[in-house]
């Protein structure tokens, strides 16, 4: 019985499928193949382009476009150093990588190291000669220089919601930035990585309302020693802004909260409250002015201070900005460290010299001219006895893979930096591939 059963279904089937041309369209549909998973994550063919013209590599499939740019950059620096001149050599090197998946999903980051004398503008901040901003926890080598690296990686995907509106989905390893101010209060884009991930809404190009979380490591070690992530001290934080635009004019509110994560037995026993959430509200403006390229900026940042600003963009050859900012006096200590702050350095752009934590003015003033293969630019800023400056000029050896000779001047007086002394000035000769135009400063623009 169960061959004849067996027989009879086989000789069904076989008819249907040699009929199935006869049988109506939405009939057939049943018996077509089932569709290919196009989520498939395995190799996939694809042509690759090793060049020394416009990218190092770029990778192209049939899903996939990727693209990948070596970065070197070796100077000499000459001056003061350690209070008597001397010299040393600056060694940055890293890669940059874009990709874009099935034209939906974008993935790009960095990652580079630094074996060299910080910058003045960068070392005037450091509150321990392990703590470098822009970069994170670094290692103090005997000679004054510093063996640091870091890593960025920001991967995001848009979702339309019809022609108006848009859903964009963030993953990152990577700082983030609010607001137009030269030197951002709350949080910039020059700051050291954190992981964060965030969902924004888009409507049109008028309404911007997110929400993100993240996690921020400190430079306080658990009893149990060690180096690594999960050693140290740790913090949470949440925030959510809306940013609206109208007629070139932006506004933006931003409201978050962070605190310290304890370790085991700590909560119970805590008797200062240094585990309960601290509020921050940040206010930020844009306002063009009358005049063709010249801008209003400014932010208010309950935790740390207001700032305003004038900017000037030009036709893609002249930038420059000058800022007055009142930082706020500041509650860290060495018991209590800054909360807002990751690896031991600020998430803002704020300058703020190293031991020095009541009310304090800056000032500052920014400029970026370029033409052709010709970049000149420099920065100055003044807060409370601290007044430092650099300045560099750069030429464009060529442009096909960039190659960039470039020099660069800092000087300074004033401050408690911790590796500096009182005053000096540095001489910084480099050549560079995307890498260097500043001396204080390893890349280009933000990181």
């Amino acid at each position: 019985m169960k061959r004849w059963t067996w027989l009879v279904w086989g000789t069904l089937s076989a008819s249907s499928v040699l009929s199935a041309q006869d049988w109506p369209e939405d009939s057939v549909v049943f018996w077509t193949s089932p569709v290919v998973d196009t989520l498939h994550w395995g190799p996939e063919p694809g042509d690759v382009h090793w060049s020394l013209k416009d990218h190092g590599l770029r990778w192209s499939t049939p899903r996939l476009n990727l693209v990948l740019d070596p970065w070197i950059t070796f100077r000499h620096v000459s001056g003061t150093i350690d209070s008597k001149p001397t010299g040393r050599w600056d060694n940055l090197r890293g890669a940059h990588f874009h990709a874009a998946l099935d034209d939906v999903w974008e993935v790009c980051g960095s990652l580079e190291e630094l074996q060299g004398m910080p910058g003045v503008w960068d070392a005037v901040a450091m509150t321990s000669p392990t703590a470098l901003p822009g970069w994170g926890r670094a290692k103090a080598l005997s000679d004054g220089r510093v063996d640091v690296a870091r890593t960025r990686v920001t991967s995001t995907k848009a979702q339309g919601l019809g022609d108006r509106d848009t859903l964009i989905w963030t993953a990152a390893y990577a700082p983030f930035q609010w607001g137009s101010m030269p030197s951002a209060l709350t949080f910039s884009s020059t700051a050291a990585s954190f992981p964060r991930g965030g969902l924004s809404w888009n409507h049109r190009d008028h309404l911007q309302i997110g929400l993100n979380a993240g996690r921020w490591t400190g430079t306080e070690r658990s009893e149990l020693g060690g180096s690594t992530e999960s050693l140290f001290r740790q913090s949470d934080v949440s925030w959510g802004h809306v940013v609206w635009t109208s007629s070139g004019m932006t506004a933006g509110l931003l409201t978050g909260m962070a605190r310290r994560r304890p370790w085991i037995g700590e909560l119970e026993a805590d008797t200062v409250l240094q585990f309960q959430w601290s509020p921050v509200v940040s206010l930020t403006a844009e306002v063009p002015l009358g005049v063709q390229g010249w801008s209003w900026v400014g932010e208010f940042a309950t935790h740390q201070g207001a700032g305003t600003a004038f900017t000037f963009k030009g036709n893609d050859a002249f930038k420059g900005a000058v800022s007055v900012t009142r930082l706020f006096a500041s509650d860290a200590s060495a018991d209590m460290p800054a909360l807002w702050s990751n690896a031991g350095t600020p998430v803002s752009a704020a300058i703020r010299p190293a031991g020095v934590s009541g009310a304090l003015w800056r000032t500052e003033l920014h400029a970026h001219w370029h033409k052709g293969d010709v970049q000149i630019g420099g920065r100055a800023a003044n807060v409370g006895s601290l007044s430092l400056a650099e300045a560099w000029a750069g030429w464009t050896l060529q442009s096909t893979w960039p190659l960039h000779i470039n020099a660069g001047v800092e000087v300074w007086t004033g401050g408690n930096a911790t590796l500096l002394p009182e005053k000096g000035a540095r001489l910084r000769l480099g050549l560079t591939h995307h890498w260097g135009m500043t001396p204080g400063s390893p890349t280009f623009g933000a990181p």
